[in-house]
Order: C-alpha cells, then structure tokens, then sequence
C-alpha cells in the first residue's frame, strides 16, 4: 500500500498538447527569424552591396529656377505682356513637357485640386495688385514730391541719386533674401514667413519717408523700404514659379500681369489725387504692403512645411552665383544689350515724369498737374491694354521676333517725339499712350527672343537672371543719364531727345541678331 503512493509522485500525468487554435502563431512576425543568426557574414556582406543609400535631394534654389526669373521679367518690365499669354516656352529641364511626367502637378510633385488653383489665380493676382500699388505711387509721384520739397524745386540729380541708390540696395537685398528663403525650414514652410516679415518691414519703413527732413535721409528710409518690398516680392514671386503646375502656368501668369499693371495704375491715380496731403497716401502706401502680405498668405492654400526637406549650411557663392555671364553667346549679348539700352530710354522719362508734367507742362502748378497725371496714368494703361490686343497676332504673323521689336521702337520713337513738337498736356498724353503700347509689344516680344537665344538650358534660370540685373542696371544708367542731361541743358525737354537715341541703340542692337552666328 505505500508504494502506490510513492509511484503515483514518480510518475506524474503528462501535460495534454494544445487544442487547435489556442496559440495563434502571427505569420511573418512570431515565425520570423533572427536574421542575425540565420544569415552568415557572407549572406550579410551580400545584403549591404545590395543596400540603396538614401540621398534626399537638396530642393533647387529660386534663383536658378527658369519660371521664377521669368515671373521676375515680367513684373520688372511691361507685366500687361503676360496678358497676351503669347507662346513664350521658357526651357527648363524639369519642365513636365519635356517627358512624361504629370503637368498638372507643381514642382515639388502636389497636385492642387481645381479649388486650390482658383485659390492661387485669385491670391497671387490679388497679391500682385496690393505689392504693386504701392510701389507704383512711390515711385511716380509721392517719392519725387518729397525729394522735391527737400532739395528745391525742380532739383534732378537727387532724385536720381534716389533712384540709383535704391535700385543697387534691391538687388543685393534680392540676392540675400532668395537664399534665406530657400534654406529657411519652419513648419509653415519657406516663403509665408519672408512674405508676412517682408509686409511688416516695408510698411514700418514707409510710414517715416514723410518725416526725413533731408534727401540723405530720405535715401536711407528708402533703402530700408526697398529690401522690406524684396523681403515681400521675392517670395511671392518663387513661391509662383513652384507652386503653380506647367498646365496652368500661363493663364496664372496673365492674371498676375493683369494684376501688376492695374495695381501700378490705381497707385499712380491715388497718389496723384492726394498730392496736396502726401502723409495719407504714405500711411495708405504702408497699409497696403501689410494688406498684400495678409491677402497672399491667407488666400493661397496653405504652404506645405519645410521641416522634412533636406538642409545644408548656406555658402557663400551661392548668393551671387545665379548671376553667371554665359560664354561664347554672341545673340545673347544682344538681347542683354537691347533689354538694358530700353529700359534706359524708358527709365530717361518714367523716373521724371512728375517734374516734366509738373514744371515743364503746367509751369509748376500742381493743381493744374494732378489731372494731367491722372490721364497720363490712365492713358499708359490703355496704351498697354491695346498691346496686348495685337500682341498674339503680331508675334504669330512675322516668325523673325527682330521685325516687330523694331517696329515697336518706332512706335515708341513716334510717341517720344509727340511732346517735343507739342510740349502740352496733350501732347504727354499722347506719348504715354503711344509709349505704352510700344512697351509693351517691345517687352513681350524681348522676352520671347530671350528664351530663344538662351545659350545652355541647364543653366536658362541663370541666363535670366542677367537679364533681369540688366534691367535694373538699365534704370540706374537711365536716371543718371537724364540728370546728366537736365544739368548740361537745364530744360525738360531734353530727356526725350536723349530717349529717342536710347531707343534706336535697342533697335539696331536687336537688328544685328543673326541666327547663323548661333546663340
């Protein structure tokens, strides 16, 4: 009897295996091997010859970006141009028309749904209405109403000085503030940040241009102002070359010209209505940059962040090195030459119009002036609405873009003409709305002759951007220039003559294009 007992401890009942279903074995995770133990260092030498290193591609900076210089052409020279929507293909090799990739998808590979691209027509024509009004009243009328009060009636070479001054200041600003947009990395992305600053510094520096009591003051506030505006303009501007998709690009690029030039006409006309009280339409000026910053940032759709793109230390070639002289391009000289010799001519009368409506036309009696500016405004505007009307149908008609750039110098020559035979009101009149349409068929066909003789397409965002420094240099030798010749003659009426010869240098510089000497 006591050994059951003892034998029933030795040998107890075995454990019953399990039922099915009762230990799920998850597939792939809980049968997965320990590849660390199961491969061999040959297996895994293997592997890492296999392995594909990731190298996030560094986004391409704005300055070397193609649509991006050409949005910058087009709002420093004759923006009504976009509206004739023209066949100008920019070359880009990252253009979707070049392979088969999606044009309806923007450079970074989104595609904005039909909402999201009213949105940007809408935000970014609104923008260029609110940045462009503005400066237009600065620079027309308010700016030289100042520099006349302080330096003396009918004094040329301060303004000019001004002008030169701040046109230096917005290029070196606009190369510092294009890479500092790029790299920047927050989480409401690149350009908001720079355009909501750029808003906020250039209405804090307009609000005191009232207040300088001499010109060498008034110079500074004007620097100041100019990099606020490139802190604002720059941004929107690559911020357009990148958002918006190659489809839609050219009706997007219209409405932005239409825009431009309609906001450049409101602030001419305001500016000149309030002459007689500048400090409200400095203040007014000021609420509208802040205005074009809120408007832009709220109606386009929200700007992806920056945060996961691939960041690297800023060098410093890279501020300059969008401004590369391309080598072995004789054509390409040309046009520059042409663009640069222009916007010269036009800058001879456009940065003295109010002193030659003002003094020469109405014997400095402003009342009497502020209509005739007004109509001045207005008949440039038409001028350019006309131009874009004929501008598709001229360009289509003659294949050689020399033919119809010359025919537009002459008309441009006509309307230059017009005042030194009738030096009255309608006689400016009559020059604004004959310079105007010239322009703006000069500008649109100039930027077409561009895109053709650009020497390398690799390097087409850079080429432009020559192009556009020579623009600015063109008002710079510009205002310079008729200084110069208001001080050697002391009449007003120099300035058109001087401009006539500019603008014969740019035709016959555009003639001597050949296409059997290549690009």
């Amino acid at each position: 009897m006591n050994d059951e007992p003892q034998n029933h401890h030795d040998n107890p009942t075995p454990t019953p295996p399990p039922l099915p279903g009762q230990i799920f074995v998850r597939p792939g995770i809980d049968d997965r091997p320990d590849l660390d133990k199961a491969l061999t260092p040959e297996d895994k030498a293997a592997l890492a010859r296999l392995t594909v290193r990731q190298n996030p591609r560094q986004p391409e900076a704005s300055g070397d970006r193609p649509e991006v210089q050409a949005a910058q052409m087009s709002a420093e020279g004759a923006p009504m141009a976009a509206a004739a929507r023209i066949d100008t293909a920019v070359p880009n090799l990252e253009s979707s028309f070049l392979d088969l990739r999606d044009p309806m998808v923007d450079a970074d590979g989104y595609r904005p749904s039909a909402a999201e691209m009213t949105r940007m027509n809408i935000g970014f024509a609104l923008g260029a209405v609110l940045c462009a009004a503005p400066l237009g009243a600065l620079n027309t009328v308010l700016v030289p109403v100042l520099v006349d009060r302080l330096a003396g009636a009918g004094r040329t070479l301060p303004l000019a000085l001004l002008v030169a001054v701040g046109v230096v200041v917005s290029v070196l600003s606009n190369a510092v503030v294009a890479v500092l947009s790029d790299h920047t990395r927050m989480e409401i992305g690149r350009r908001t940040p720079w355009i909501l600053g750029g808003g906020a510094v250039a209405a804090l520096f307009t609000l005191p241009l009232g207040a300088a009591t001499n010109v060498v003051l008034l110079t500074l506030v004007w620097c100041l102002v100019q990099i606020g505006y490139v802190m604002l303009s720059t941004p929107i501007a690559a911020a357009f070359g990148e958002r918006i998709p190659d489809k839609f690009r050219s009706r997007a690029d219209a409405y932005r010209g239409i825009g431009l030039t309609v906001g450049q006409l409101l602030g001419a006309v305001v500016a000149v209505l309030l002459i007689r009280t500048p400090s409200v339409a400095i203040r007014l000026c000021a609420a509208c940059f802040v205005v074009a910053a809120v408007v832009v940032v709220l109606v386009l759709p929200r700007e992806r962040s920056s945060v996961e793109l691939r960041s690297r230390a800023i060098e410093q070639h890279e501020f300059f090195s969008h401004y590369q002289m391309p080598k072995g391009a004789p054509n390409f000289v040309r046009v520059l030459v042409a663009r640069l010799v222009m916007t010269a001519g036009v800058s001879l009368t456009g940065v003295f119009l109010w002193y030659i409506v003002l003094y020469a036309v109405n014997g400095g009696d402003v009342d009497a002036a502020v209509p005739v500016m007004a109509a001045v405004a207005v008949a440039s505007f038409v001028g350019g609405l006309v131009a874009t009307l004929v501008l598709g149908p001229v360009a289509d008609h003659w294949e050689d873009g020399r033919i119809p750039s010359v025919l537009a110098c002459g008309l441009y020559v006509v309307g230059l003409a017009v005042p030194c035979v009738a030096p009255s009101a309608a006689g400016v009149i009559a020059y604004a709305l004959l310079s105007g349409c010239a322009y703006v068929i000069f500008d649109g066909i100039s930027q077409r002759q561009a895109a053709a003789v650009l020497p390398d397409i690799r390097m087409a965002g850079r080429n432009l951007a020559v192009l556009n420094l020579a623009s600015q240099v063109g008002v710079i030798v510009g205002a310079l220039l008729g200084a110069l010749a208001l001080f050697v003659v002391g009449t007003y009426q120099v300035l058109f003559p001087v401009a006539i010869v500019a603008v014969i240098v740019a035709a016959a510089v555009i003639w001597s294009i050949h296409e059997d000497q290549g690009r």
